[in-house]
């Protein structure tokens, strides 16, 4: 997990996109596979690992104890991020454990706040890199945090399947495009080796996770070189 192996493409970007002294939110951390890797990479900054199913936060509890180094950089909070606070329910997918949502009417009830207020009770003074991968309820996260992103303009990297835009009954995934556009962020499908493809649209989701940068961001980080121009349609 703490060597970048673990979902590669994902990796990458996290390994080209996050900086040595950045401020890392992992919303949706589940057992900490990618929660290590940014502690690795943000070796001098701060990393925010949230994640609500006791179980699952029972293990990503376990797998920073087993790492006491990457840990010191590393907070975490048992709890779910929703677009206001309340209380939802965690129920684990029968069909593939480790997976879990917050929509089901039974289960197990857990606290939920917004974006906007979890981090302004932190009352941090930068955010610079923002994982969302939560089951579907990326709109609800983004919604709730219309402040934080206005104010801190995160690099955004968000989860997009099509099975939840599915489920979901609605498009999700164009809804958090036009929000995102509107806040002036670029977005991009994930090739390989942290090469990016920016899209026009969330129409045909050509990757599981989609990379929202922020305008003014785009030249810090060379992205003429990360293009891949072959794929672009």
């Amino acid at each position: 997990m703490a060597t970048g192996r673990y979902d590669l493409k994902t990796s990458a970007i996290i390994q080209k996109f996050v900086s040595a002294d950045d401020t890392v939110l992992d919303i949706g951390a589940n057992v900490g596979a990618l929660t290590l890797l940014m502690a690795t990479v943000a070796h001098q900054g701060h990393v925010i690992a949230i994640e609500p199913g006791p179980h699952t936060f029972a293990r990503l509890q376990a797998n920073l104890d087993l790492n006491p180094i990457l840990s010191e950089k590393v907070d975490i909070y048992q709890l779910g991020i929703a677009d206001k606070p309340g209380v939802l329910y965690w129920q684990e997918d029968a069909n593939v454990p480790g997976n879990a949502g917050l929509f089901s009417h039974d289960g197990l009830a857990v606290k939920v706040k917004s974006l906007d207020q979890f981090v302004n009770q932190l009352s941090l003074n930068r955010l610079d890199f923002l994982k969302i991968d939560v089951e579907g309820m990326e709109y609800e996260v983004i919604t709730g945090g219309l402040e934080v992103l206005s104010t801190f303009r995160p690099i955004i990297y968000y989860e997009t399947l099509e099975s939840f835009r599915i489920n979901r009954g609605f498009d999700i995934y164009n809804q958090i495009f036009d929000i995102l556009k509107q806040l002036n962020y670029r977005q991009f499908a994930i090739a390989q080796n942290a090469h990016i493809q920016e899209i026009p649209n969330l129409d045909k989701l050509r990757s599981p996770n989609t990379l929202a940068i922020p305008s003014e961001k785009s030249q810090s980080f060379s992205l003429d070189r990360l293009l891949d121009t072959e794929n672009q349609q």
